[in-house]
């Protein structure tokens, strides 16, 4: 029969060894039109807190500090599918300039949000998008993660200093969440 082979059809292909392409979204517009590939993404991530979908950061975005600014948020593709999304901006804080992810305060968890079957590879791929990106930041600071956060569970780039505090959230959490602090190691320049 012409459609024997449909089963197949419905599911996606391995991407285990296709490489992520990177595009960064530094404006409200352009992350407006990622909402519906987002919601999609969103779905297919097993633990992933409301406030990681686009309907509750763009407001708080919106709504955020001032001093919360320029927006940087890493999108990651593979095939041209959205895998990855990093909701972050930077602050002004402490003298310096801190990366940090969008949401801070809603009361429940942030994360990055990655297809499970590039959680590892996603997170590295970030990472080294910091790295190559390390004249904008300072500091990487990623609080209200879950235990099992992808942040938590890939090792930092060789040569950044890493620590991860476990602290009492500062609104009402299930269980404890962590705060993952990454710097780039005292051979930075500024």
């Amino acid at each position: 029969m012409m459609f024997d082979n449909l089963e197949v059809s419905r599911h996606w292909p391995s991407h285990e060894h296709t490489p992520l392409m990177e595009e960064v979204v530094t404006t409200l517009r352009e992350l407006e039109a990622l909402q519906g590939e987002w919601r999609w993404l969103w779905t297919r991530c097993p633990g992933a807190s409301s406030a990681q979908r686009p309907e509750r950061l763009m407001p708080w975005y919106r709504r955020c500090d001032p001093s919360f600014s320029p927006l940087r948020v890493l999108t990651l593709r593979s095939q041209g599918r959205l895998v990855g999304i990093a909701p972050l901006a930077v602050r002004k804080e402490w003298g310096g300039r801190v990366m940090r992810l969008l949401g801070e305060g809603l009361p429940d968890y942030l994360d990055v949000l990655m297809d499970p079957e590039h959680a590892p590879s996603g997170v590295e791929t970030l990472f080294g998008w910091l790295a190559r990106h390390g004249d904008t930041w300072d500091t990487c600071v990623f609080e209200q993660l879950r235990e099992d956060s992808p942040l938590l569970h890939t090792h930092a780039p060789m040569g950044w200093s890493e620590r991860i505090d476990l602290r009492a959230p500062s609104a009402p959490l299930a269980g404890d969440f962590h705060r993952r602090s990454l710097w780039i190691a005292p051979a930075k320049t500024q």
